[in-house]
């Protein structure tokens, strides 16, 4: 029924309850601790793996921690999803990619191969990178390694 985050913060329950919010909309949450031991802290998560209801959401102050329960949205087979993770990035990508795909038709292989950069290791970058530097020359295909076909 419930995601569950816990947070270490010595000393968190010594502060009122009113110095710590936390903000739970449809997709994300927002939490905000202020003034414990003369510093403020903040934690936010957007792009969450699934949908959660924020009016079951809670948070709970303990001695020296916060737990986030974020409330899982049933399925209409009357079960919870499996979260395998907290966030996912391409949730939040793919409504903006879909609306770049219908305005520039290379959109969505620059948005694979930025992508593939992001993602990929030292060579992975320094391939693309060279690959990228020869396209701007134009040099690429200059030696395609097919002689004079």
């Amino acid at each position: 029924k419930f995601v569950t985050i816990y947070i270490d913060l010595p000393f968190v329950g010594t502060i009122p309850k009113d110095q710590i919010t936390c903000d739970f909309q449809t997709s994300s949450f927002d939490l905000i601790v202020k003034n414990l031991e003369q510093k403020s802290y903040r934690l936010v998560k957007t792009n969450l793996e699934k949908d959660i209801d924020p009016l079951k959401s809670k948070f709970i102050v303990k001695s020296d921690k916060i737990v986030i329960k974020l409330a899982k949205i049933q399925s209409e087979y009357g079960s919870f999803d499996h979260w395998s993770k907290l966030t996912d990035e391409k949730k939040g990508v793919k409504s903006s990619s879909t609306k770049k795909k219908s305005d520039d038709p290379t959109a969505g292989l620059m948005d694979m191969m930025k992508e593939m950069y992001d993602s990929g290791d030292d060579k992975m970058k320094k391939v693309i990178g060279e690959t990228m530097m020869k396209q701007r020359r134009g040099e690429l295909g200059q030696d395609s390694g097919f002689g004079d076909l």
